[in-house]
């Protein structure tokens, strides 16, 4: 089972893409809202769509309404989403990946996932290949627009490697760590299990991801439905 796949998940995208945009939020709190009063105001009843990470110690999160947002972070600057401007942006990153690998998959704005191939599959090849990628991205654009990567041997594994040292980490799951060093994961940090999920694995007796390992196939569909 070696290495296939190099997963890219950009940093707080939206915020960052904003803090790269315009200099003077960079390292600043910052949240940025999807709806505007006519005066040019955030909506009172909008919230975060994104969120900088210098928001998020007070406790400001994707999805807090602005109100909130100020009680928790005085100082928090908003800014109204521009997505055009965010996809300008995607494209310009998968042509800046694209320079060291090839994209072979785009899962979202701010996702996307690379084929290792041969030597590319070796875990120190594939950490060159992967700090390759992160100063292409700093030379071409700023060092405010970071990015996440995980290295595994399927494309879920490798998004859950990315997640585990953000902001701008890279973490390699090599198939000899597998599946111990899973194991400290919360069930909710694995993609897909929400809340409801939670409470369907716990009817079954599970409740952490060791557990959840030693479920066959068939009693995972039960749990799924």
């Amino acid at each position: 089972m070696p290495l296939t796949t190099l997963f890219l998940d950009m940093d707080a995208f939206f915020a960052s893409a904003e803090q790269h945009l315009r200099p003077q939020l960079r390292g600043k709190p910052v949240g940025v809202v999807p709806v505007y009063t006519a005066d040019g105001r955030p909506a009172p009843s909008s919230c975060c769509i994104a969120v900088s990470y210098a928001a998020r110690p007070a406790g400001v999160r994707t999805g807090t309404v602005i109100h909130e947002a100020r009680r928790l972070c005085p100082a928090i600057r908003f800014v109204h989403a521009r997505p055009a401007e965010y996809v300008k942006l995607h494209h310009a990153i998968i042509e800046a990946v694209e320079t060291v690998l090839p994209v072979d998959r785009v899962y979202s704005i701010d996702e996307m996932a690379c084929r290792l191939m041969g030597d590319e599959r070796d875990p120190v090849r594939a950490a060159s290949l992967a700090l390759a990628i992160k100063r292409t991205l700093r030379e071409r654009f700023s060092a405010a627009l970071t990015c996440s990567i995980g290295v595994a041997p399927n494309r879920l594994l490798a998004k859950v490697a990315g997640d585990q040292l953000k902001p701008d980490g890279l973490s390699i799951i090599e198939p000899s760590m597998l599946p111990g060093c899973l194991y400290p994961m919360a069930l909710d940090d694995w993609p897909g299990i929400s809340r409801g999920m939670l409470a369907r694995f716990a009817a079954h007796g599970v409740r952490t991801t060791e557990g959840m390992y030693t479920l066959s196939e068939d009693e995972m569909a039960r749990v799924f439905g």
